[in-house]
């Protein structure tokens, strides 16, 4: 018999329930006997006790939804070894509205989700799974093991795995509803309704259990938070347009001062030539929209100066200079619906023949809005654009525009306007013509044609079935096929077709004889619904998935040593996967959400796979227990471009692992591991590619340390790469600037050795764990950071560019726009490919390490109650670094730093997360607390340019408070989180609404209240 303690320290080392969220006693019966084998995740043995060698932490499944939260990712973004990346705070993300889990920070498709041990349907291009696809009643307990388990489970383990196990043999009637909201604001609405039925049947020989589930949450917008109401980033495209001054062809200052003061505006605060600073009234007249940080003010700004208008002047930096505020209408807490059926069940025909199976249907729906479009689409010399999704125009003379382009016969112009073009004696090189009757570039943002919103419709299917049992004494198999199916379908509106716009803008008539009334893009002006419906593109886009995984493998003993059993797992994994997308009828020249074109391609693996436990030593006077654990996969990998026809050719990759486990004494026991895990490019990466879209940095701005210790050499450079006066230029903050990524067929698998190294013990009362991590990833699939870009051009990386070469290819790539940042037109010599992308390549290397620490200890409470007692549990992670070296001999760390809008969600690296709980059971009464604490970080954008200054978030606490109670088979649970309404930190520059909304708590205290009835 394992004694008591040696059961509570096996524990200790897997189950938070044992030391972080509720009591000892109770991990405790969750050990098995000795005569019970359990497989515990990271290893497919079957074991005497929950035991594992890698750090592995295990919450049940009552504790996932104890909180009232309505998808799995918000409960385990709480736990410290998890980075929260893509949530329902998250405006648009890319996983469309999705619950993903992110291990370690390295990315949601480096970590694998397990359902028992198995591979669910994928939900995404990335191949990843939607945690909404998981029936919350039918769970048991979830395992999360980091650190790597690419030889037990293959391709994408790199960071760990996320194993649901559901409830076995599940019989009765499980009910339960919930319901939150934010108070006192109750504009933050969830509610869900769930059930489980089950029961045995043949003499219980068979079970079948069935669960439902019904969640729906609320939208909140960010005006409806202070904190989110203004924008903390600018834009150049503004609703009340704006003139685009080009160095070459510049209106005359002396007319602009004229003009200026008629408006009864002093000639030091007229804008300033060949700065874009005009921007138009709705009466045609015009204002100057300011500088940054400087003497020179809005003027004559004729909207609402509080902001409260269409034009919506953003009151963070108005007046000082005019920026429209696109963020108050956007979506701070995304909309959500979802409708899931889940049925499994086994029957044992003999103890060689055990069926199971499970079919589950899942639907989702959600949606992402953003401001009205900026038009901002490529536009070319007609015939010479190389591709259809760029428009074209014979007003262009060479290369592209990036802005709208109006002729002067334009009859709209207002005459202040007019005036000052007659002025104009150059010659913009890229459009037709020359002086004062050259054409200008018009940076055009289109209110009537509404929001670009964007409604998610996800389908998810699964079909399994297998067989399991004995084939001989000491020997099991286990075989099963899956088949699932996943459908997206999109509704993406508020698109712009830029073709057609730019024919509106180029009729003599302004388009009335095109539609009624025709187009003035001078100021906010009315639009008929004949013209809307001209310009307005509504694009119905699908996606499917689908996936087929055929799985076998033997596990048995193959013989008995002195210190225990020698087992083995032989096994083979087919996995299949067809990926096909549909971009519908939305094609051609649209701004607004990204056109694409069909893809359709297929990826498969097959994997040989075998482990083997060795028990060294036991019960001997220098262990009580020693014992290694050895594991290798073998993996062929094939992709088939269908689309394009490109057959790839296969792969061959190894995943590998040594573990080793020594218990001194049954209190104390010390575990290491060594990994090798591989992650294969998925459909994304191979077909498709993206886009770095970031909050950019101007070295170029009077006042930045580059500017001021760079001398003339720095001025030159700026002058160089774009800025048409840099001896007074101050950039536009917060501007976004675009790098594309194309995807690439000849991708090979990342690779990456992970080390683990931890004790596991049970003192005085106390049991506890503290596990280092080390995870190395070589070759990942990269797509540089829009940032490093710049900050190499300017001489902030490395030896990159150290004597600020115009002519470097990383300057080269830099496109600015009246002065402004643009966008990234990669050099070739960086990987640009015909349309300027970045062509995704394996480079570079990520490493992270760190140390987790959990401690329980329970306090009876006798003179309260038999039963009675305090239990209290830590969970603490400390991060020594997360370092990524993206371009050539520049590595950095980004451990203590906060993200930025572009850099990716889930990006903020705190040095210190925790989360506390302490409980105070007198039956029938629970009373419950939470604790979690973020620590304190400086701001990305202050390592990628060292030197300059940025602001971070600091520390921040969030206590939340419960009381349950049960009366027979009802329980009823109260509670608030976030109880003291801590508001989410400011800084600058930030991910989304001035902070990371993925990180921090943006809703604000939440109340809740939650009934169970299970009988």
């Amino acid at each position: 018999m394992v004694s008591n303690v040696r059961k509570r320290l096996l524990t200790s080392t897997l189950l938070i329930s044992g030391t972080m969220f509720a009591l000892p006693a109770v991990a405790q019966d969750a050990v098995a006997d000795d005569q019970e084998s359990i497989v515990v995740t990271g290893s497919r043995i079957a074991r005497p006790n929950l035991e594992s060698n890698s750090p592995i932490a295990v919450v049940t499944g009552d504790q996932a939804t104890e909180n009232a939260d309505i998808t799995l990712d918000t409960f385990l973004n709480t736990l410290p070894q998890v980075n929260p990346a893509g949530t329902s705070t998250s405006n648009n993300p890319g996983n469309g509205g999705q619950s993903n889990v992110n291990l370690r920070g390295l990315g949601s498709n480096r970590n694998l989700v397990l359902l028992d041990g198995r591979r669910p349907m994928v939900s995404a291009a990335d191949q990843t799974v939607d945690l909404n696809t998981i029936p919350q009643g039918l769970i048991e307990r979830i395992e999360v093991v980091t650190g790597g388990a690419g030889a037990t489970y293959g391709a994408d383990a790199i960071a760990g795995v996320v194993n649901i196990r559901l409830k076995e043999n599940f019989e009765g009637v499980d009910l339960r509803a919930t319901y939150a909201n934010s108070i006192p604001e109750t504009d933050a609405r969830e509610y869900q309704i769930s059930g489980v039925i089950g029961g045995n049947f043949a003499d219980n020989k068979g079970n079948i259990a069935v669960a439902f589930e019904y969640a729906e949450r609320e939208g909140l917008i960010k005006a409806q938070r202070p904190f989110a109401a203004q924008a903390t980033s600018t834009t150049g495209t503004p609703p009340t347009g704006r003139f685009v001054e080009v160095a070459g062809n510049a209106v005359s200052q002396a007319a602009i001062n004229a003009i200026f003061a008629g408006y009864g505006v002093a000639a030091a605060q007229a804008p300033v030539a060949n700065s874009s600073q005009i921007h138009f009234n709705q009466d045609g007249s015009l204002f100057g929209a300011g500088i940054f940080n400087s003497p020179l003010n809005v003027s004559n700004y004729r909207y609402a100066a509080d902001g409260s208008d269409a034009a919506g002047a953003n009151q963070n930096f108005f007046p000082d200079f005019y920026s429209y505020n696109f963020d108050a209408i956007n979506l701070l807490v995304l909309p959500f619906e979802r409708k899931s059926a889940f049925a499994k069940g086994n029957y044992e025909l003999n103890e060689s023949f055990d069926v199971f199976f499970q079919g589950s249907y899942t639907e989702t729906k959600s949606a992402t809005a953003l401001a009205p479009t900026p038009i901002g689409t490529r536009i070319y010399r007609t015939g010479t654009s190389p591709s259809t999704s760029f428009a074209t125009s014979n007003l262009v003379q060479t290369g592209f525009i990036t802005n709208s382009i109006v002729p002067v016969t334009n009859p709209f112009i207002p005459a202040d306007l007019r005036a000052l073009l007659a002025t104009r004696t150059g010659d913009d090189p890229a459009l037709v013509g020359s002086g004062a009757t050259e054409p200008i570039r018009m940076s055009i943002r289109s209110l009537n044609t509404g929001l670009r919103e964007s409604e998610n419709t996800n389908t998810v299917i699964q079909l399994m079935g297998g067989l399991r049992g004995e084939i001989a004494p000491g020997w099991r198999y286990e075989a099963y096929y899956s088949w699932g199916r996943t459908t997206i379908d999109v509704a993406a509106s508020g698109n712009v077709n830029v073709q057609n716009l730019q024919a509106l803008l180029e009729a003599p008539d302004g388009g009335n004889s095109i539609c009624a009334g025709g187009y003035n893009p001078f100021g906010i002006q009315p639009l008929s619904a004949a013209c809307v419906e001209y310009l307005n593109e509504t694009g119905f886009t699908r996606t499917e998935f689908t996936q087929r995984i055929a799985q076998g493998y033997v596990q048995g003993d193959l013989a008995t040593l002195p210190a225990g059993t020698l087992a083995a797992v032989l096994g083979v994994e087919s996995r299949q996967f067809r990926y096909e997308f549909d971009p519908g009828a939305l094609s051609g020249p649209i701004a607004g959400f990204n056109t694409a074109t069909p893809d359709l391609g297929t990826n498969s693996f097959l994997d040989i796979f075998g482990e083997l436990y060795v028990p060294i030593a036991k019960g001997s006077s220098w262990a009580d227990t020693l014992d290694l654990t050895l594991g290798y996969r073998a993996s062929r990998s094939d992709f088939n471009d269908i689309q394009n026809g490109i057959d790839g050719d296969p792969v061959w990759s190894s995943a590998y692992k040594a573990e080793l486990s020594w218990a001194p004494i049954p209190e104390v026991r010390f575990r290491g591991t060594y990994q090798r895990s591989v992650r294969a490019p998925n459909f994304g990466e191979l077909f498709s590619g993206g886009a770095s879209f970031v909050q950019a940095f101007d070295p170029c701005s009077i006042g930045t340390n580059f500017r001021t210790s760079g001398g003339a050499a720095a001025t030159a450079l700026c002058q160089a790469t774009g800025v048409g006066a840099p001896a007074s230029f101050v950039a536009t903050p917060g501007l976004q600037v675009n790098l594309g990524i194309a995807g690439n067929p000849n991708l090979k698998p990342e690779k990456a050795d992970t080390f683990t190294g931890g004790i596991a013990f049970d003192v005085a009362g106390f049991t506890g764990s503290i596990d280092y991590y080390n995870i190395n990833i070589s070759d990942p699939v990269f797509g540089p950071d829009t940032n490093l870009f710049i900050a190499a051009c300017y001489g902030y990386q490395g030896g990159l560019n150290s004597g600020l070469s115009a002519t470097n290819p990383y300057c080269s790539s830099v496109v600015r726009s009246g002065s402004n940042f643009s966008f990234i037109a990669v050099d070739s010599a960086l990987g640009g490919d015909a349309n300027s992308n970045f062509t995704a390549i394996n480079q570079g290397k990520i490493k992270t390490s760190g140390i987790d620490f959990q401690l329980g200890y329970k306090l009876p409470t006798a003179f309260v109650g038999e039963s009675s007692a305090l239990n209290f549990g830590l969970w603490v992670n400390y991060l020594i670094d997360y370092k990524v070296n993206e371009l050539p001999g520049v590595t950095l760390d980004y451990a203590g730093s906060a993200s930025v809008f572009g850099a990716g969600l889930g990006t903020s690296f705190p040095r210190w997360r925790g989360t506390g709980n302490v409980a105070w059971n007198f039956d029938p009464i629970t009373l419950s607390t939470r604790v979690r604490y973020i620590d304190k970080m400086v701001n990305r954008a202050s390592i990628q340019f060292p030197g300059e200054e940025f602001t971070g978030p600091g520390s921040v606490w969030y206590f939340d408070f419960a009381v349950e109670a049960k009366v027979e088979a009802l329980t009823l649970r109260l509670g608030v989180n976030n109880a003291f309404d801590r508001q989410p930190p400011q800084y600058t520059p930030n991910v989304q609404s001035g902070t990371d909304p993925s990180l921090y708590d943006v809703i604000g205290r939440r109340a809740y209240v939650q009934a169970r009835l299970k009988f």
